[in-house]
């Protein structure tokens, strides 16, 4: 068990932090490796190892505060749960958990820390440190990597509803699942939303003692980032926004339009490929004739589905997100118009859950995120019009309907309305985005100068959700952070990113 610390402003753990800095030991001492060397001290040289095996890191005051953590049985770290109020606004009040990991630089003089904030919502950062640590090594030299799993969700106090199997795509099913997991919470779930995660943020940074520290945020952790950033400017040095929207882009609304942007996208480069061209030159009137046809079952190795036309779209636009698994779609969708749908089927079973509730969904925050938050907000009328001529539309249009009658039995959570909070961040800011996204596009960051006039933005060419995979990506990111602006930043290999072949067969 990680043991909790209570958040003091005025503690010692906060005023000399630095003094107890320290990576977890690694491997024996080099002193002891000279005394495994004389035979006759052999016995004492393994007594003192055990003796030196990394202990509980410990406050001045004697009270255990972190704890030496591994993760992929390789990457050390310490870890805790730091103790917050549930309600802010009652800090004498009830209080949660939080689960904090700091994975620290290797250079022991580190500058500072940089927060990696999880997408979702209701994804757990801790549950990526091995993927952290990977991605941000070069940043890891000189920043501590710290991430926090948001309230709610993995080792943050985690309120979920109960497992078994729900239709994801029956409103009423879904709707009576989470009015029951709603009833049975002793808690109040108005307060799981992205302006409250902002302050936990800003409270675990606080408690650990670092000053302005370098914020990374993808997906929906751009979201709580800008949230962040707009709310504690003066705690900010950089922030790296990673596949988001600006804060005023309802990203629902205009989800089926991006998604046949993003798959419009991808066919232009199969038919810049002669051998995936001549392969597959009919893929979007295919696709077309796909989502005419009836529901089916499909057998696969591995089991069966029951494919629908909204999850052959869903499917499609899952794929979409990264090149690796764009690269099957048009062959995808070629062996499905001639009958054979196990590629689309094991995708849809496998990676989309099937027909089963999402596990996010399954998450008391999604709920109070997707139906309390303005960029949230979705429009039945709005989702028609931009949808028009996109194979999404049905689909998009169905959730967006879904997500309505959902939401009237949700509390509207708690949403930051702070006056003193700017809606231009000053920090030097780095916008990354995939020119082959269908989730959150270039489109999605129009006008981003007015909210970011020291930013920069970077397409990445032919990537979709997601671009910190890509090695230009990490050295362009570590770039930044460590020059503190976008000055001489040097975007060029944005545009010939490697990306994987079309499977053609």
């Amino acid at each position: 068990m990680f043991a909790s610390v209570s958040i003091d402003s005025d503690s010692r753990l906060v005023r000399e932090w630095g003094m107890y800095r320290q990576r977890p030991r690694r491997g024996l001492p080099v002193w002891l490796w000279l005394l495994l060397g004389v035979a006759l001290a052999a016995v004492f040289g393994l007594a003192v190892w055990l003796s030196q095996r990394p202990q509980a890191w410990r406050s001045p005051s004697g009270r255990q505060h972190f704890v030496p953590c591994t993760y992929g049985g390789r990457i050390d770290g310490w870890c805790t749960q730091l103790s917050v109020p549930a309600d802010p606004r009652s800090p004498r009040g009830r209080t949660i958990s939080l689960r904090v990991t700091v994975v620290p630089a290797t250079d022991p003089t580190a500058a500072g820390a940089l927060f990696y904030v999880e997408g979702g919502p209701g994804g757990a950062a801790t549950a990526s440190a091995v993927r952290v640590n990977a991605l941000f090594a070069r940043v890891g030299r000189q920043r501590d990597l710290v991430m926090v799993d948001e309230r709610g969700t993995g080792g943050s106090s985690r309120l979920g509803c109960p497992g078994g199997y729900v239709r994801g795509g029956d409103a009423n099913e879904v709707t009576r699942y989470v009015r029951q997991c709603l009833a049975r919470l002793d808690v109040d779930p108005r307060l799981y939303t992205t302006s409250v995660a902002a302050e936990d943020l800003e409270s675990v940074r606080r408690a650990l003692g670092y000053g302005k520290v370098d914020l990374f945020g993808g997906s929906y952790g751009a979201t709580l980032a800008q949230a962040y950033v707009r709310r504690y400017p003066q705690s900010v040095r950089t922030v790296v926004l990673d596949s988001g929207s600006l804060s005023n882009v309802r990203i629902y609304d205009v989800a089926a339009r991006n998604a046949e942007h993003a798959l419009a996208k991808l066919l232009a480069r199969c038919a810049a490929t002669p051998v995936c061209e001549h392969a597959y030159p009919q893929t979007r009137r295919q696709l077309g004739d796909l989502l005419a046809r009836p529901a089916r079952v499909v057998s696969f190795p591995g089991g069966r589905a029951v494919l629908r036309p909204a999850d052959v779209a869903w499917t499609v636009d899952w794929l979409s997100e990264t090149p690796a698994n764009a690269a099957i779609i048009p062959a995808a969708v070629n062996a499905a118009a001639h009958g054979d749908y196990a590629m689309l089927a094991a995708a849809y079973a496998d990676e989309l859950g099937g027909s089963n509730l999402d596990p996010l969904a399954r998450l008391v925050p999604f709920w109070m995120t997707i139906c309390s938050e303005p960029w949230a907000a979705f429009d039945l009328g709005a989702t028609v019009r931009a949808g028009r001529g996109s194979y999404l539309a049905r689909a998009a249009l169905a959730r967006a309907d879904l997500f309505r009658r959902v939401c009237r039995v949700v509390p509207k959570g708690r949403v930051s309305t702070d006056a003193a909070a700017s809606p231009v961040v000053h920090a030097p800011a780095l916008l990354l985005a995939g020119s082959a996204d269908p989730l959150d596009p270039p489109a999605n960051l129009k006008g981003w100068r007015r909210a970011f006039p020291h930013g920069r933005l970077v397409v990445v060419r032919g990537a979709g959700h997601g671009t910190i995979a890509f090695d230009c990506v990490q050295r362009l990111v570590a770039r930044f952070v460590d020059a503190g602006s976008v000055g001489h930043l040097d975007p060029a290999c944005a545009r010939h990113v490697p990306l994987p072949p079309f499977v053609v067969g």
